[in-house]
């Protein structure tokens, strides 16, 4: 796996991804520092980790089960560093770009089919794409 060398703390980057998806999900472990994009389905933000202040760009998609009504949730959770993450603010980087910094990075991510009981949560690499759900 690539490893995201010089990003975060023990807690929002830790080896066990269910650890830091616990970090990231607390209310003290990981804070709101703007929201880029809030769409009922689509999600951006920009956030900071409250120990050692690593920015991260949250991306959040939701695809609407019109038969089951399971909706399908995904998150992909990507260190950045503080200019990616004040373009994204400043609107410099657009969302649908975000996935294109994650060359040679690790991200957290979290995938909830339909089909699941529950989410899987596990430490991914690489570029990745930014959809928009529906």
């Amino acid at each position: 796996m690539t490893e995201s060398v010089g990003f975060g703390c023990e807690a929002c980057c830790a080896e066990d991804a269910a650890v830091a998806r616990a970090h990231h999900q607390s209310h003290t472990g990981v804070r709101l520092e703007k929201l880029i994009q809030d769409d009922s389905h689509f999600i951006v933000s920009v956030q900071r980790c409250g120990r050692c202040s690593q920015a991260f760009v949250s991306v959040f998609t939701e695809y609407v089960d019109w038969a089951a009504s399971r909706d399908a949730q995904y998150r992909t959770v990507l260190p950045v560093t503080d200019a990616e993450a004040d373009d994204l603010m400043a609107g410099r980087l657009i969302p649908h770009r975000a996935g294109a910094l994650g060359h040679g990075r690790r991200h957290l991510q979290s995938d909830w089919p339909s089909s699941a009981d529950e989410p899987s949560v596990y430490w991914g690499s690489g570029v990745f794409e930014v959809r928009e759900g529906y």
